[in-house]
C-alpha cells in the first residue's frame, strides 16, 4: 500500500514533533547536568575554602594556648623554683614554634596579604614574649631574684601576653567570618539547586505530556502502517520463494559442473592415457618409426592434450573449492617448500635462487594460491631461461603503507611487452615455443592474486629477464 502525499507530509510532521520535544528535554538535561556541575564544582570550593579557615583557626587556638602554657611554666618555676615545672615550659615551647611554622605556611599558600601579615605580627609577638621568659628563667639561674621580682613586677611581660592574645583574638574573628561566609554561600547555591530542579522537573512534566499526547495521536497512523507492511510482506515471501528457485537452479548449475569435471578426469583421462601408452610401444617396438615426422606431431599434439586436460582439471578444482580462509604464510618456509618439490628441475637447470624477505617475512593469505604462485612463476622462470647464460632467479619482499609487495625477477628470456602485453595474463596465451608451454601458469597466477584482494604487474624485456610484482593488501578487503 503506497502512502498518499497528505499521509507522508502528517508522518514527517509527527515524526518530527517527537524529535524535537525528545532534542527540548535532551537540552534541559544537558543544560541542568553543566549547571549542576557548576553548583557542585563552586560548594566544593568553599567547603575547601571553609576547612582552610578552620584549619587555621585550630592552629591560632593551639598557637595561644602554648603561650600560655609557656607563661604559666615560667611563672611556676620562677615562684617555686622547682625544675618541674619547666617541663611544660619546654615542651610548650617546642609546640609552638612547631605550630608557628605549620600556621605560616597555612596562611602563605591558601591566604591573602593581609592575613600574612597578621601571622607576621603574631610570630613577632610570640619571639618577644618567648625572649622575655628566657630572660627571666636566666635570671632566676643565676640567683639574681631582685632583677626577677623587677621583671614579674613590670608590665612588659603582661603586654606582650596581651598583644599575641590581641593579635590571635582578631585573626580568629575573621576566620570565624570567613567560615560564615563560606556557610552563607552554600546555603545560596543549595537554594538555587532546588529552584533548578524544580524547573527542570516542570519542563520535563510539560514535555512528557506534550509527548504522550503526540504519541497516542500517532497510535492510528502506526496501525495503518501495519497493514502497509503486512502487504509488503507477502511481496517479500513471493520474492523469497523466486530466491529459492534460482537458489536450486544454482544448485543444479553446479551439479551440472562437478559431472563435466568427472567426465573430463575420469572419461576422457583414460583413453588419452591408452593413447600415450600406445605411442610409447610403438616408439619401442620400431625405432625407425618414431623418427617419422607424422609420429611426432601425433606425440607432441596427444601430450599437449594431456597437459591441457590437467589444466582445465585445475581450473574446475579452483572454482569448485569456492571461498578459501586466509592464513599467515612465512615466505621462506613456503618457498622451502617450493624448492624441495621442484629440487630436480632447479638442479637440473643450473638454476641459483636467492630470496631476501627481510622487510616483510609474512602475509595473511590463502597458503595453496601462494604455493601456486611461488610454484608457477620460478618453474616458468627455470622453463624459459636464456641458455647462453646461468639461471638466477630473485625474490624479495617489503612493506609500503597497507600492502606488502612480493618482487620476483629472473634473467631468462623475457617477453615482449609490446606485442603481447595485453595478453600476458590470459588462459592457455604462450609466448615462447617450448612444447610444454600451456598458457596456464600466468592466468592462475592473476586469478589468484586479484581474488585475494591484491595486483600483479609485470616488467620485462627480451633478451633481459622479468620482473613479476604482486601487491598483497595488509587489511581485509
Amino acid at each position: 500500500m503506497k502512502l498518499n502525499t497528505r499521509h507522508q507530509l502528517q508522518h514527517i510532521y509527527s515524526r518530527r514533533t517527537v524529535q524535537l520535544l525528545i532534542l527540548i528535554i535532551l537540552a534541559a538535561i544537558m543544560i541542568n547536568g553543566v549547571f549542576f556541575f557548576h553548583l557542585i564544582r563552586q560548594n566544593k570550593d568553599r567547603l575547601r575554602k571553609r576547612e582552610q579557615n578552620e584549619k587555621a583557626m585550630l592552629l591560632t587556638r593551639r598557637i595561644l594556648g602554648n603561650m600560655k602554657d609557656a607563661e604559666i611554666g615560667e611563672r611556676g618555676y620562677i615562684l617555686t623554683g622547682r625544675k618541674k615545672y619547666m617541663m611544660p615550659y619546654t615542651r610548650a615551647i617546642e609546640v609552638v614554634f612547631d605550630n608557628q611554622k605549620r600556621l605560616t605556611h597555612h596562611i602563605s599558600k591558601n591566604f591573602n596579604t593581609e592575613s600574612l601579615n597578621d601571622v607576621v605580627m603574631l610570630n613577632k609577638a610570640i619571639a618577644e614574649k618567648c625572649t622575655a621568659l628566657e630572660r627571666t628563667i636566666q635570671l632566676k639561674n643565676e640567683h639574681k631574684d631582685a632583677q626577677v621580682l623587677e621583671e614579674i613586677n613590670s608590665d612588659v611581660g603582661e603586654n606582650q601576653m596581651n598583644k599575641i592574645r590581641e593579635i590571635c583574638n582578631g585573626m580568629l574573628k575573621d576566620f570565624y567570618e570567613n567560615i560564615q561566609d563560606e556557610d552563607q554561600k552554600v546555603s545560596e547555591t543549595l537554594t538555587r539547586t532546588k529552584v533548578s530542579l524544580l524547573f527542570f522537573s516542570t519542563i520535563v512534566i510539560v514535555v512528557i505530556g506534550i509527548m504522550s499526547f503526540k504519541l497516542k495521536k500517532r497510535q492510528k497512523k502506526i496501525t495503518d502502517l501495519f497493514d502497509a507492511l503486512e502487504q509488503q510482506n507477502s511481496r517479500l515471501l513471493i520474492h523469497q520463494q523466486e530466491l529459492r528457485n534460482l537458489s536450486e537452479t544454482f544448485s543444479s548449475r553446479n551439479s551440472e559442473l562437478e559431472h563435466f569435471t568427472h567426465i573430463i578426469s575420469h572419461d576422457l583421462r583414460g583413453p588419452l592415457n591408452n593413447i600415450q601408452a600406445l605411442i610409447r610401444i610403438l616408439e619401442e617396438q620400431d625405432c625407425d618409426k618414431a623418427n617419422d615426422p607424422a609420429f611426432k606431431m601425433l606425440k607432441s599434439v596427444s601430450t599437449g592434450l594431456f597437459h591441457k586436460l590437467d589444466d582445465l582439471i585445475i581450473l574446475l578444482k579452483q572454482q569448485k573449492k569456492g571461498l578459501l580462509l586466509k592464513e599467515t604464510i612465512l615466505f621462506a618456509e613456503l618457498l622451502e617448500e617450493v624448492k624441495n618439490n621442484h629440487k630436480m628441475q632447479i638442479e637440473h637447470s643450473g638454476t641459483f635462487i636467492e630470496a631476501d624477505f627481510s622487510e616483510a617475512g609474512e602475509v595473511a593469505f590463502v597458503k595453496i594460491y601462494m604455493q601456486s604462485i611461488l610454484q608457477n612463476l620460478i618453474t616458468n622462470a627455470i622453463k624459459y631461461r636464456d641458455p647462453k647464460r646461468k639461471n638466477q632467479i630473485f625474490l624479495r619482499t617489503y612493506q609500503k603503507e597497507n600492502t606488502i609487495h612480493l618482487i620476483i625477477t629472473d634473467n631468462g628470456k623475457g617477453i615482449d611487452l609490446n606485442k603481447y602485453g595485453n595478453e600476458i595474463f590470459g588462459l592457455f596465451k604462450t609466448f615462447h615455443t617450448e612444447q610444454d608451454s600451456h598458457g596456464i601458469g600466468l592466468y592462475l597466477v592473476k586469478k589468484q592474486t586479484t581474488e585475494m584482494g591484491g595486483n600483479i604487474t609485470v616488467k620485462s624485456e627480451a633478451g633481459v629477464g622479468t620482473t613479476f610484482t604482486i601487491v598483497i593488501p595488509t587489511k581485509a578487503v
